[in-house]
């Protein structure tokens, strides 16, 4: 396998391009908890307290969302992109639990190792370019169930140079790990870390405020 593995949200089957705002969410420690090991089946998903509820108002504020997640266990054999698409549906019905508008709308999967030198894993851009480009320039001609697979082109990133300047000046990241950060840092995003126990609730205050940049980021 070479590319993201892709799963729409429920939203309708005419969705299609916009110039909303874009949140990209990592997705253990930011909308559940993280397991030592990895979250290895929909059993295993747990919501973080009040994320249900921050996607909600994501959405009513006017944002798309979009989980980029690290993904290895299907590189590495443990299982495949069917245990993810119904481990993302478990946690799809529980931030709905929690609030009625806490849909996503997009999620991606890198299912590489950082050896395998791919040009998705995070902190490569990969996916939140990808994800820029299905729900802000494509026209979906067909809603796919379950994750599909779909190769990406390499980004190039000057990480020594200045930060990029994002389709949309209000996108933003939010993750727990420094390479969530470089993901955002090299699309342009504004930047958001949160503490792994604790999740998204952590910066809802900090990016309702347009003005609000985000924590610094030094690749």
């Amino acid at each position: 396998m070479e590319g993201v593995f892709v799963q729409w949200g429920p939203e309708p089957d005419d969705f299609g391009p916009s110039s909303q705002p874009v949140a990209f969410l990592d997705r253990d420690g930011v909308l559940n908890l993280g397991k030592e090991g990895y979250v290895n089946g929909p059993d295993e998903v747990e919501l973080l307290k009040g994320a249900g509820l921050v996607v909600g108002a994501l959405k009513e504020a006017g944002y798309l969302v979009c989980v980029v997640t690290n993904q290895s266990p299907i590189q590495r054999g443990l299982w495949g992109p069917e245990r993810l698409g119904d481990i993302h549906h478990e946690l799809q019905r529980q931030l709905l639990g929690e609030h009625s508008k806490a849909a996503i709308d997009l999620f991606l999967a890198c299912p590489h190792r950082f050896k395998d030198g791919c040009a998705c894993r995070k902190p490569s851009p990969g996916m939140l370019r990808l994800g820029h480009q299905m729900l802000r320039e494509e026209i979906p001609t067909e809603r796919q169930e379950g994750p599909f697979e779909r190769r990406i082109e390499s980004p190039v990133v000057d990480w020594w140079g200045k930060k990029p300047s994002s389709p949309h000046p209000l996108d933003l990241m939010v993750g727990d790990r420094r390479s969530d950060m470089g993901a955002g840092w090299a699309f342009g995003c504004r930047l958001f870390r949160v503490n792994a126990s604790i999740g998204l609730t952590q910066v809802q205050l900090q990016w309702l405020n347009d003005e609000t940049s985000g924590d610094s980021f030094q690749p």
